[in-house]
């Protein structure tokens, strides 16, 4: 029995992107037929935040005879954010006869992606997601089509953002115990020595435990979460991107959701006994995650939080926390010599930090798409920590499970406070 098999081949094999670069590969088409039905052969890029969810509403109904009843009703939520809609002819049939011979068929393909598109990313409640599909038009028949998702991967430089290199600060003092069952207050001091960071790099943090109450600190517990925000309207909602901003077209009521996963928890049991304090360093290697996103995308963002608990064995506000945000970007910080640990932490509250979700994270920059600086080891391109299960959106749609891949430095030094600053 006659055989057709399309595909849609790359010409960069890790098949991730940069803003400016071209996506160039290949639509191959194999058909052991001698007269395959055709009429064109089309290339579609597609580039779209989505978002989507049902909930239930309560709706009241009044029968004929004045009874009152409350139904629960479905309601739908989604929104679209088009970035990418463009669809190019590879071959289209000039004599007519709407056939092609059998054999092998290869059509190359190369298109820009704009600047200022914002990276990929599968999540619980919508997704930023890139695909190449080929199409055959059969005359007549069903279109044959293959779809591949890509990585879109912007270059968010850490080096043009001057937050990134502020370090981080937080306190918190907790009274032990509860009521007439005072123990006293345990007070927590975390300090972390810049706030931006790449995947694969160690974020420090230097803990420093005073523990004033009548009861022993037993553990620490520390970890990296992702908070993501997903906004969606009901009856769904279309935004249009021009480059530069988004424009909300239509919409009504508007619905957020959120999600949060840990990226990476640590415990570590430890014993302070009461009236003495205790200084440490704990260090977490970030996974291939995305970036942060908090101004590409009007439906989606994405932000990370680092947060220490300390545990005592009071039955009764039992703990001290704090969290402070970290920014994620793509290309590490060179030539940074962070500043040497003070000999005591300063007494009471530091100033507040800077909200993350204000921070301007500048745009990539046109040019080759590289990203990596001269005087930073090249990263690999790893499937994101969450793998193919990262979303369940219409995961059906993808010729095969996807994952998105991000960048990660596997050799850049550890940026330790307690070490003296190198010469």
């Amino acid at each position: 029995m006659p055989e057709t098999e399309l595909h849609v081949i790359f010409d960069q094999p890790n098949e991730v992107f940069f803003p400016g670069q071209p996506i160039s590969g290949r639509v191959v088409l194999s058909t052991t037929e001698e007269k395959y039905k055709a009429r064109a052969v089309n290339i579609k890029i597609l580039g779209l935040a989505h978002t989507s969810w049902t909930d239930y509403d309560s709706v009241r109904r009044v029968d004929n005879d004045g009874n009152v009843r409350y139904d629960s009703e479905s309601v739908h939520y989604s929104s679209n954010v088009h970035y990418l809609d463009q669809a190019l002819l590879l071959w289209a049939c000039k004599d007519g006869s709407n056939e092609l011979s059998a054999g092998d068929y290869v059509w190359p393909f190369s298109y820009t992606l704009p600047l200022n598109v914002p990276p990929s990313f599968e999540g619980k409640y919508g997704y930023l997601r890139y695909s190449v599909t080929a199409e055959v038009d059969r005359p007549w028949r069903l279109d044959k089509a293959k779809r591949r998702c890509i990585t879109v991967s912007p270059l968010i430089d850490l080096n043009a953002i001057p937050l990134a290199l502020t370090p981080i600060d937080d306190e918190e003092s907790e009274n032990l115990g509860c009521c007439f069952f005072r123990k006293g207050y345990l007070e927590l001091r975390v300090n972390i020595p810049k706030t931006g960071f790449v995947p694969g790099e160690t974020v420090p943090m230097n803990i420093h435990i005073l523990n004033h109450s009548s009861v022993p600190v037993t553990e620490v517990k520390a970890k990296i979460i992702q908070q993501c925000k997903f906004i969606a309207y009901r009856n769904g909602t279309i935004f249009r991107f021009d480059g530069g901003s988004d424009t909300l077209m239509s919409g009504s009521s508007q619905q957020t959701k959120y999600d949060t996963k840990p990226v990476i928890t640590q415990t570590q049991p430890m014993t302070v006994t009461p009236g003495n304090e205790h200084k440490f360093v704990l260090e977490f290697r970030l996974p291939s995650v995305t970036p942060t996103i908090c101004r590409f995308s009007p439906v989606i963002t994405v932000e990370y939080v680092v947060q220490v608990r300390v545990e005592t064995t009071s039955t009764c506000g039992s703990a001290a926390k704090c969290e402070m945000p970290i920014l994620i970007g793509t290309v590490p910080i060179r030539n940074y010599l962070p500043p040497p640990i003070p000999n005591n932490y300063p007494i009471g509250l530091p100033p507040p930090y800077a909200n993350l979700t204000d921070v301007n994270v500048p745009c990539p920059s046109g040019g080759s798409g590289t990203a990596v600086i001269p005087s930073a080891p090249p990263p690999s391109y790893q499937e994101s920590m969450y793998g193919v299960g990262g979303t369940e959106l219409r995961a059906e749609e993808n010729e095969k499970p996807f994952a998105p891949k991000y960048p990660v430095f596997n050799n850049l030094p550890i940026y330790n406070p307690t070490a003296p600053p190198s010469e």
